[in-house]
């Protein structure tokens, strides 16, 4: 029975997201990234308080995917220095949550962690309308 409830509400979660997306403009949609990177983070290092690996793996696992293929890939290199250096931010904020993941580094997830929100700050201070162009625009 539990099993069942666990699939439903991961299911409705899922579709909130989804939902939540569909109707979001490229602000939103980057920071509904900061927000998930920072939550998978968060679960990546309470699991590994708790010795729980396997939980451990699937969160820091959704992280890197979040920073690497998500807030890395919205980042546009060719406006120059802040685009190239965003980038190059992300790449590291990926490999050290695999190092995290790894070496079991609570301290790396934190770094990442406040990193991520630092940047996140920024972001949302600026909000949409004053949005850097260091973002691809959506096709």
């Amino acid at each position: 029975m539990f099993g069942q409830t666990a699939l439903a509400t991961n299911a409705y979660r899922r579709l909130a997201v989804e939902s939540a997306a569909l109707g979001a403009d490229s602000h939103q949609l980057i920071a509904m990234l900061f927000d998930g990177a920072q939550t998978a983070i968060a679960q990546a290092r309470a699991a590994l308080a708790r010795g729980d690996i396997g939980a451990k793996a699937v969160a820091s696992s959704r992280a890197i995917r979040l920073v690497d293929e998500g807030l890395k890939v919205a980042v546009d290199r060719s406006v120059g220095e802040i685009g190239e250096s965003l980038y190059q931010l992300w790449s590291y904020c990926a490999r050290r949550l695999l190092h995290a993941h790894l070496k079991h580094d609570d301290g790396a997830y934190a770094e990442v962690s406040t990193l991520i929100g630092q940047i996140e700050s920024a972001w949302v201070a600026i909000g949409p309308n004053g949005a850097p162009t260091t973002l691809r625009r959506a096709a």
